[in-house]
């Protein structure tokens, strides 16, 4: 017999009333999150709805809440998620009724938090694509193949790699704040925001745009320090720490 995996999934059409339904998956050696999704779609349920591209965790596209645990559903092997440590002070997450979810056996799949759901694990991403825009995160400046704008020190990129490896997956939105606050900005953003304004190669013309952006009412002021977005990015961009910089670096009397 072949042993199977069960699953628990949101399921929510447009003007209809969330619900859950439950899934089988074979189990295979290395199978991920998103695996087990087409499994589904393909076989199951062919009105399943999630998002997808790469497969490869660079894209950003799958991201889901696994086990109430925000995730890349392509880098979640689907043997680990019982036994895998959680991060610490997560916020709750709350969907719908889900007191018949036996957590011991079956995987709990729900889309991003804070966003409003267009179909099952779809959400709508257009607020966080728009305050992403509107920090400006790219160099601005005449072309020119001559330093600075061709030339950086291995330190100063250094400095700022691991911002750079953001892929603006958006799990840092399960941060408290964009829950009570729709006009937040988010910790991609600003994050997005810190990474250019700590780059050498921008001009300080549009440095001071970005850090006036970043230090609107909604923007930096309104980071509570709680810290979850550095406990769920799933590429160690630690958005949080990097607003903690702005505040440290280029502090507007806030």
């Amino acid at each position: 017999m072949v042993e199977v995996q069960k699953f628990l999934i949101f399921r929510k059409r447009p003007d209809e009333k969330a619900r859950y339904e439950r899934y089988e998956v074979p189990k295979k050696k290395g199978m991920t999150i998103l695996e087990a999704l087409f499994y589904i779609q393909d076989q199951l349920d062919s009105t399943l709805a999630f998002r997808y591209s790469c497969r490869g965790a660079i894209c950003g596209s799958c991201s889901v809440v696994v086990d109430k645990v925000p995730q890349l559903a392509c880098k979640t092997q689907v043997s680990n998620v019982k036994a895998a440590k959680k991060p610490p002070k997560l916020p709750e997450f709350n969907y719908g009724d889900i007191s018949d979810w036996i957590q011991e056996e079956e995987i709990l799949i729900e889309p991003l938090p804070n966003m409003e759901i267009i179909k099952d694990l779809v959400v709508d991403m257009n607020p966080f694509w728009e305050f992403y825009r509107k920090v400006e995160p790219y160099l601005e400046s005449e072309w020119s193949d001559e330093a600075p704008e061709s030339a950086q020190s291995s330190e100063d990129a250094k400095s700022i790699e691991h911002l750079v490896y953001c892929i603006l997956c958006g799990l840092c939105w399960s941060c408290p704040v964009n829950a009570t606050n729709k006009n937040y900005l988010g910790p991609t953003a600003l994050a997005k925001g810190y990474r250019f304004i700590a780059d050498t190669r921008i001009s300080d013309k549009h440095r001071e745009k970005i850090i006036e952006k970043v230090w609107q009412e909604n923007g930096v002021p309104s980071c509570e320090k709680y810290f979850v977005c550095n406990r769920v990015c799933p590429k160690g961009v630690k958005p949080g720490t990097a607003i903690k910089q702005i505040r440290e670096k280029w502090s507007k009397n806030e």
